[in-house]
């Protein structure tokens, strides 16, 4: 058996705590070398839930507005939390200043934002650690510039923080890239596709082109026109887009990201991003091979953890399985 690397490849996590429990259990399920946190590991939105004086709670709990008593409080936090929300309780009078406040609403955003994510990091380190697993994370184009700078402080020996650097394990390269395309969103951490390009151009050319074979590209999103990228179309007011009943799916991947693989030819793709296209295609390279690109998915809003068990031999993708759980 020639140099081998075992990969779990998970994204899109959006600050569920139940997928982070999960991820935090991977080393019992698998023998892994190294887990890829593939981006977008922070949740949607703040839930204010707010203390009336009567007593009670209210709070705009997945489009419903609701009240509710002292005995209803833990199990709204929990399926909050759950579903990547963050709730926080507040007087009526925080509560107003939250609304009139948005650069407040914000700032309490992105600190618990923060706190959820190191209070997993902490726990997933100490598993890891007795595994002898590591974690490779970074952010994708969801998670805030304020939450970024926070988490590279993270990196150590089991937490490596991997957004525009590159890693070597088990004679393999890994590298990771967390920007976006333009999305109808409009998140923090998108850019031009030429932008993307030249980013993703000086990363890639940092590798020696004689290890290009045991180079893991994993870019949160997705090549342009393959089976990983579809998305449903949306019209200009967000709106799924419809025909005979069924939701149309359009290419939302990157175009930059496909010229990439194609011209530096990576042993693969490990991608996120699109939630829709877990799975495996391939890219066509310049050179006249192809190569595998694979999506992991994300069911993150019920609590499901997706992900993609993958083993390498020889710079060659020689066995997959895509599991949720």
């Amino acid at each position: 058996m020639g140099d081998r690397i075992r990969v779990v490849l998970v994204s899109d996590l959006h600050g569920s705590e139940i997928a982070y429990a999960k991820l935090a259990n991977i080393p019992k399920m698998f023998k892994a070398d190294i887990v890829i946190l593939n981006g977008d590991l922070t949740g949607k939105a703040l839930m204010p839930i707010i203390k009336l004086k009567a007593g009670d709670y209210t709070a705009n709990v997945f489009g419903e507005v609701k009240k509710f008593g002292e005995n209803k409080l833990n199990e709204i936090l929990r399926d909050a939390k759950n579903s990547g929300y963050y709730p926080y309780i507040v007087g009526e009078d925080e509560y107003d200043e939250l609304v009139k406040n948005p650069n407040r609403a914000k700032e309490v955003l992105v600190r618990l934002m923060t706190e959820s994510f190191t209070d997993w990091m902490k726990k997933i380190e100490d598993r890891y650690r007795q595994s002898n697993v590591r974690l490779f994370y970074f952010p994708g184009n969801d998670d805030p510039h304020e939450f970024v700078e926070a988490i590279k402080k993270l990196d150590n020996d089991v937490l490596i923080y991997g957004d525009e650097r590159i890693i070597e394990v088990n004679k393999y390269l890994i590298l990771g890239f967390g920007y976006s395309n333009p999305t109808p969103w409009h998140t923090e951490r998108e850019l031009p596709e030429e932008a993307l390009k030249e980013k993703l151009t000086g990363l890639f050319s940092q590798v020696d082109p004689s290890k290009m074979t045991r180079l893991l590209a994993a870019i949160h999103v997705p090549p342009y026109g393959t089976n990983i990228d579809l998305a449903p179309k949306l019209t200009p007011d967000l709106r799924p887009v419809t025909a005979g009943g069924d939701v149309v799916m359009d290419h939302a991947g990157s175009i930059a990201v496909k010229e990439i693989l194609e011209n530096f030819c990576p042993a693969a793709g490990l991608h996120g991003h699109i939630h829709e296209s877990p799975g495996i295609d391939y890219v066509q390279c310049r050179q006249g091979k192809r190569i595998p690109v694979i999506n992991a998915g994300s069911e993150y809003m019920v609590g499901a953890l997706k992900l993609a068990y993958l083993i390498f031999e020889d710079g060659k993708l020689k066995d997959k399985i895509f599991m949720r759980g």
